[in-house]
C-alpha cells in the first residue's frame, strides 16, 4: 500500500497531542477556575489534544483493515514489542539514576509486564491487533458501503453514545469497546474513501472541540474536573477525531516532504512511551503556571521541546528496532 503523507502527518500530530495533553496534567491546568474566554480557549485545546489516543486507534483501522490474514499477520506485533522493550531498557536506568525512582528490580519487572504509565496503549494495541483480522472479515462480507456504515454506527451507539449524557438513557455496558469502534471507523473510511471536504471536516473538529470546551466551562463549579466530562471513547471525542482524520489523511505534499514525514513518523510509537521521561524531567524543573494566558508560552516553550525530544529519541530507538526485526515495519 502506497504511503499517504496525510496519514503520516496525522500520526505525528497524535504524538504532539499526547505531549500537549500531558502538559495539562503537569502544569496545574485541571485546578484552574473555570471562568472567562481565555479558559474556554484553553479548554477547547485540551479537548482537541484529548483525541490523541483515538487518533492512533482510528489510524490503525485505516491501515490494517485491508491486510490479508496470513501466517505472517501477527508478526506485525514483533516490532511493537521490540520497540516497547527497547524503551523500557532505556527508561529504567534513567528513571533510577537521574529521576530518582529507586525501586527494586522486582518492581521494574512488574512494570514491564503490566504496561505501567504511558505503556497502557501497548497492552490495548496487542488485543486490538489480535482481534482485528476477524473484524476485517466481517467488513469484507458486508461489501457495500451502507452496511459497513451501519456497522460503524452500531459500534458508536454501543460504545460512544452512552457518554452523551449522565442520565443512563442508553445501556453503557459496552463502552469499553471504544478501541474497536475507532478501528471500525478507520476501516470503513479506508473502504469507502468518503468524498467530503477536508476543510469542512477540520472546521467540524474545531467546532466540536470548542463546544466541549464551552460545555466544561458552563457546567463546572470550581475547576475542569467537576464539569462536563467524556473518556477517550466518548461520543463527541469520537466525532472530533473522525472529523480530524477526514480533514488530514488526504493531504498531498511534494515528494521530498512526503519522505520526511514518512521518516519522522516512524519513531512516534517509541516517542510516545519515552515522552514520560521528558515530562517528569522538564515539568519538574519549571514553574507551574496557572494563568490561562501562560498556556501559549507553556505550549511553545515546554510542550514543543518535549515533543521534539520524544520524537528524536523515538526515531533513534525505532531505527534500532527495525534493524533488530530485520526491517519489519509497524503500521500504527
Amino acid at each position: 500500500m502506497k504511503r499517504k503523507a496525510g496519514v503520516d502527518l496525522f500520526r505525528i500530530l497524535g504524538l504532539l497531542f499526547v505531549n500537549a495533553l500531558h502538559a495539562c496534567l503537569y502544569n496545574g491546568f485541571y485546578y484552574l477556575p473555570q471562568e472567562g474566554a481565555a479558559v474556554w480557549a484553553a479548554n477547547s485545546f485540551r479537548w482537541l489534544f484529548f483525541g490523541c489516543n483515538g487518533m492512533f486507534m482510528l489510524m490503525t483501522g485505516y491501515l490494517k483493515s485491508t491486510k490479508p490474514f496470513t501466517k505472517s499477520y501477527y508478526r506485525g506485533l514483533i516490532p511493537v514489542l521490540v520497540g516497547y522493550l527497547l524503551t523500557c531498557v532505556v527508561s529504567y536506568p534513567i528513571r533510577y539514576y537521574l529521576i530518582g525512582e529507586h525501586d527494586e528490580i522486582g518492581v521494574w519487572i512488574e512494570r514491564l509486564f503490566t504496561f505501567s504509565n504511558y505503556a497502557w496503549y501497548v497492552e490495548m494495541y496487542i488485543g486490538l491487533i489480535l482481534i482485528s483480522p476477524f473484524i476485517n472479515m466481517i467488513l469484507d462480507k458486508l461489501e457495500k458501503p451502507k452496511p459497513q456504515l451501519c456497522f460503524a454506527g452500531v459500534m458508536v451507539v454501543m460504545s460512544a453514545l452512552p457518554s452523551i449524557t449522565a442520565i443512563n438513557l442508553i445501556p453503557d455496558y459496552w463502552t469499553a469497546l471504544f478501541p474497536i469502534t475507532y478501528y471500525v471507523i478507520g476501516a470503513v473510511i479506508k473502504r469507502i474513501e468518503p468524498k467530503i471536504s477536508s476543510a469542512m471536516c477540520l472546521v467540524g473538529a474545531a467546532l466540536t472541540a470548542m463546544g466541549l470546551g464551552y460545555a466544561t466551562l458552563v457546567t463546572s463549579v470550581k475547576n475542569f474536573n467537576d464539569g462536563f466530562a467524556e473518556g477517550y471513547g466518548g461520543f463527541w471525542v469520537t466525532m472530533m477525531v473522525t472529523f480530524l482524520f477526514l480533514g488530514v489523511y488526504k493531504l498531498r505534499v511534494g515528494n521530498t516532504l512526503s519522505k520526511i514525514l514518512a521518516f519522522v513518523s516512524g519513531g512516534v510509537f517509541e516517542g510516545y512511551i519515552l515522552s514520560r521521561l521528558f515530562d517528569v524531567w522538564i515539568y519538574g524543573t519549571v514553574p507551574q503556571w496557572h494563568n490561562p494566558r501562560g498556556f501559549v508560552s507553556i505550549f511553545f516553550c515546554i510542550t514543543i521541546p518535549v515533543f521534539i525530544l520524544s520524537l528524536t529519541a523515538g526515531n533513534i530507538l525505532h531505527f534500532i528496532s527495525v534493524k533488530l526485526t530485520k526491517g519489519k515495519k509497524k503500521t500504527a
